[in-house]
């Protein structure tokens, strides 16, 4: 008899037959375990920026505005805020970035999770610390089983839940 080296074909592939299983149950797992980091991540930068944006207007006695923003440079009105946004003085109270009102901070863009905010498609921030208009940002995962919400108070304060300020689910 001749001693053999190695594996047979018949022996390999049902140990990849095996690994292919064992794969086919883990992966799916993976994948939410991804979209719900991706949320995390983008619900986390957005709050850290109206935190930031709230303790400047305070700090520098002067408004401060949060909106969506395409070039990092100007506000885009209608705009998506997964796409990225600006903070900005806004002196004069008129919520658009003029040439001389300095940029405070900009924000990535959050793709492919989705942000999603009211109506004006900004928010203010006075140098009292006061927020206007109040309401939530609703954060998405791509499948949509993934959200949370970031409620933004009268107060200027915020926070992050996985419900709606109303206590039901977040809608995507």
């Amino acid at each position: 008899m001749q001693n053999s080296q190695g594996f047979s074909l018949t022996e390999t592939l049902v140990v990849l037959a095996v690994i292919a299983g064992v794969l086919g149950f883990a992966v799916p797992g993976w994948q939410d375990q991804i979209i719900a980091k991706e949320v995390d991540v983008a619900s986390g930068r957005l709050f850290r920026d109206l935190q930031l944006a709230r303790a400047e207007s305070i700090r520098r006695g002067v408004a401060v505005v949060l909106c969506p923003s395409e070039d990092r440079a100007f506000c885009l009105r209608g705009g998506a805020w997964h796409q990225g946004w600006i903070g900005f003085e806004d002196p004069d109270q008129d919520q658009d970035r003029d040439p001389n009102e300095a940029i405070l901070f900009v924000g990535p863009s959050t793709a492919p999770v989705t942000v999603g905010w009211r109506r004006p498609n900004w928010i203010r921030f006075t140098p009292e610390g006061a927020a206007w208009p109040n309401g939530h940002f609703r954060i998405c995962g791509n499948n949509l089983s993934k959200a949370r919400a970031l409620i933004v108070y009268w107060t200027g304060r915020a926070r992050l839940d996985n419900k709606s300020p109303s206590g039901g689910p977040v809608f995507c």
